[in-house]
Order: structure tokens, then sequence, then C-alpha cells
């Protein structure tokens, strides 16, 4: 049967991620593995009461199909609600979606051709590097610096990508509070990575999942405000601000964008929920949005400062180990000196019952193998602690197992 499989599943992977987190499913280990929103986080009771509402006494337009585009009493507020960010969306230029996965599936499926050049950050989120990969896209890394993506380097690998026979098309951001490292990116850098997209014809993907999170200091422009020329597509999600298991999410962009996107959702999966979506018109309606996501921001303010605390506290003083200190968002990020492979010390961790996630599959460079993420969202702040402390144990016992470095003896 292997014949017969499209040539696009040769070069589809899963998610080493997930399979690793089968490993640390076991009730005693604290992970910090999952990017998952604190289930309290979530507005139950709400749900539960506008669902049975919706299901006994709205059934023709909550449980029928709707328009490929999504209901126009959801992409309105959402246009809304995008132009207090600076970002002009009418909602003929908004698209509901399955969450902004699907979204990252539909740009990767109007704009890829085998071959196609995607440049992306190092490290860069594991969901964009499968949309991409699955229609044999060439991702092309570019180095993180703490502001953002290192431009320069964003120059030169567009040319030399153009001269080796590829055609540039897009650039995947991740601007807030990125996912994995944690990083924002300055204002002068988004500026000027529009500036590099227009000098080179390419297109902006901004992934926004976490950008109405930030819990320290002030929000800078999204990229889509600040773009004059229609060169950026925004890909928008309910999953860390309502509740993910909805799968609810929003495409914006220039209208030629969004009806070639229409066009093939069709084939995809004619209409995103039409339950779901009822339950986000009445959440933009009737909740205060507001103040659930300042309740959001708080709650992880919190637990990031118990975890950059227990860091601080359990990490080896050790100057080659290195964490971001995010102003949003649900992870931080870790780098530990060179010689460490966080995948195989995934296994002692486990035996010390905490959980990472490990770095390299986020890097379409093959590197990162001394690097780890740590999502702060979903655990206890005492056992944040606790498990800082094992891993601080478990970092100390990988730095022990180093060899010496060359022309070192022991001291006595």
């Amino acid at each position: 049967m292997d014949w017969m499989f499209a040539e696009r599943t040769t070069s589809a992977r899963r998610s080493v991620i997930r399979e690793l987190l089968k490993l640390t499913e076991r009730p005693e280990i604290i992970s910090f593995a999952g990017g998952l929103p604190d289930p309290q986080t979530f507005p139950r009771e709400f749900l539960a009461k506008v669902a049975a509402d919706e299901i006994l006494n709205n059934s023709a337009k909550s449980l029928q199909y709707t328009t490929t585009e999504g209901k126009l009493p959801l992409r309105e507020p959402l246009s809304r609600w995008f132009a207090q960010d600076g970002m002009n969306f009418p909602p003929d230029q908004i698209v509901v979606t399955s969450a902004a996965q699907q979204g990252l599936d539909l740009v990767a499926k109007v704009f890829l051709n085998p071959g196609d050049a995607v440049f992306v950050a190092l490290p860069t989120y594991i969901g964009a590097i499968q949309a991409f990969q699955a229609f044999q896209a060439t991702l092309v890394g570019v180095p993180m610096e703490d502001d953002g993506m290192d431009l320069g380097a964003l120059r030169a690998a567009v040319r030399s990508t153009r001269k080796a026979g590829h055609t540039p098309k897009l650039v995947y951001v991740v601007p807030d509070f990125q996912n994995p490292s944690g990083h924002t990116w300055s204002r002068g850098k988004r500026l000027e990575l529009l500036e590099i997209a227009r000098e080179e014809d390419l297109l902006v993907v901004e992934d926004m999942p976490y950008r109405w999170l930030r819990f320290v200091g002030e929000p800078i422009p999204p990229v889509a405000a600040l773009d004059k020329e229609g060169r950026t597509i925004l890909l928008f999600t309910f999953s860390k601000i309502f509740a993910p298991g909805l799968r609810l999410g929003a495409l914006a962009g220039p209208k030629q964008v969004v009806e070639k996107v229409v066009t093939l959702k069709q084939a995809t999966d004619l209409c995103t929920s039409s339950l779901n979506q009822r339950l986000a018109i009445r959440f933009l309606q009737e909740y205060d949005v507001a103040g659930h996501i300042q309740f959001i921001a708080d709650l992880y303010r919190k637990k990031c400062s118990a975890m950059l605390e227990a860091l601080a506290r359990h990490m080896p003083a050790e100057e080659r180990i290195r964490w971001t200190k995010p102003e949003g968002g649900l992870f931080l990020w870790v780098e530990l000196p060179q010689g460490i492979n966080t995948e195989k010390m995934l296994y002692r961790a486990i035996e010390h019952k905490v959980a990472y996630v490990i770095g390299a599959p986020f890097f379409v460079d093959g590197s990162g193998h001394n690097t780890l993420r740590l999502s702060f969202s979903s655990a206890s702040c005492q056992d944040i602690e606790e498990g800082i402390r094992r891993l601080g144990q478990v970092v100390r016992e990988e730095l022990a197992a180093l060899p010496a470095p060359q022309g070192t003896g022991n001291k006595g």
C-alpha cells in the first residue's frame, strides 16, 4: 500500500513532543510540559448555561450548518476587537477557523508549492513546522535575539534561498510571548520586518495566541497594526482566553487572501462548528471579557513569578545556564551548557518525577539539543516550587556527568 500514499505524507512527521508527553502522564509526575491553560480560567458555569439555552431555544442556528467564512455576528465583534488594537480587518476579511492551527494549515494550502521557502525563528512553534512541512515547504531557520528575530540574518537567508532556486513566500512570527521562548519582539523589529517583506515581496504570518495575556510592561502594536500595505495575515485563537476544547479561532488578512482561504476551507470542513461559534458570540456579548482576561493574566503573573523565583533558588549557579523572563504568555525557555542533551536528560527527569518539553523539535536546523521549554500555566505555585527543585537536581546530576574541559585538572 505504501506506493499509494501522496508524496506529502513522506515529509509529514508526528510531533516528537506529543510522543514524549506520553511519558509524563503518570499522576506523581509534576509536568511543565504541555502548554495547557489552567482549567480554572474556563468560564464553566457561563458555558453550561448558554450551551443549554442555545441547544434548547436556538437550535436552528446553533445546531445547523453555517457559512464557511463563519457567522457574521461573530466576525463583526472580532473586527471591532481587532480595531481596538489598531488592526483594520472588516468582517469580510475575517474567516472563523477551528482555532489558529487550522489557520496555519489553510495558509499553507493557499500559498505553498513544494520547495517554497518559509522563514521561521530558531526556535519556533512546532505546530507551524508541522503545517508547513506537510505541504513540502523548505523551512529556513533564522536565529532569535532577545527582542525578536535577527533581521540581518533574515535578509541574508531570503537572498541565499532565492539564489538556491527556492521561492521565498512567507515569514512566520509569534511576536508576543513566543512559543516556545517567551520572547517579545520590539516595535523597531516589527517595523523592520515589514520593510523586509516589502523589499523582498513576502507575506508575514502573525500568530497571536498569547497577545492578550500580557502581565508585565506595555503592549507593543501588532505587526498587522503597523502594516500599511496589506502584507500581514493574522491568526487568532480563543483557546487561551475562552476554552481550548472549543477549537475556535480566526484568520484575517487581505480580501484576496481571505477569498482563497474560504474556497479551500469549504473542501476541508464546510464550516466551523455552529454551536461553538454561538457560544463565542454569547461570550463576547454577555461576559465580562476584559475582566476575564485580566483574571487570567493576573493568575499567570503569579505562576510565572513563582517559577522565576524557584529557578533562581534551585538551578545551579552556572553562567552557561540561562532562562528567559517573559512579559506574558504561558512559557519560559531554558538554555543549558553545550554537551547536555535535554532529550536524554528527560528520562532522568522522569525518574525524579518532573517533566518538561525538549527544545530540539522547535529548531528546523537540527540544533537546540541543550534547550528545554517550561510551561507555568497549569501547575500550582506549590508544584512549581517542588518541580523546579527536582529539575535543579536533575541539572546538577547532568553537569556532574559532563567531561571536564580539556586542559583542566582536579583542584584540591
